[in-house]
């Protein structure tokens, strides 16, 4: 599979897993907006998260942008796990 066609299978798998997640979240909470902000970069492919990851460095400092980066690259992976079972 051509790896933009499966960035877009991720960003896909990402945003079916929100959709579902805001059936019973507390949408006006601080967590919420947290784990969307993660989905959103989780979508991005590598070059588009490593220029926003330096962006959040920039505004929020390298910790923040640590943290970001390893909540959306576990998020990328579940949804890759997800991915592979579903076409096997």
């Amino acid at each position: 599979m051509l790896p933009d066609r499966l960035d877009q299978r991720i960003a896909e798998a990402i945003s079916r897993t929100i959709d579902e997640e805001r059936a019973y979240a507390d949408t006006t909470s601080p967590a919420w907006r947290q784990r969307c902000e993660v989905a959103q970069v989780a979508k991005y492919s590598d070059p588009e998260r490593r220029v926003f990851l330096s962006h959040v460095a920039e505004r929020r400092g390298e910790a923040a942008a640590h943290e970001l980066e390893q909540s959306a690259g576990e998020l990328r992976t579940t949804a890759i796990f997800f991915l592979a079972r579903k076409l096997s």
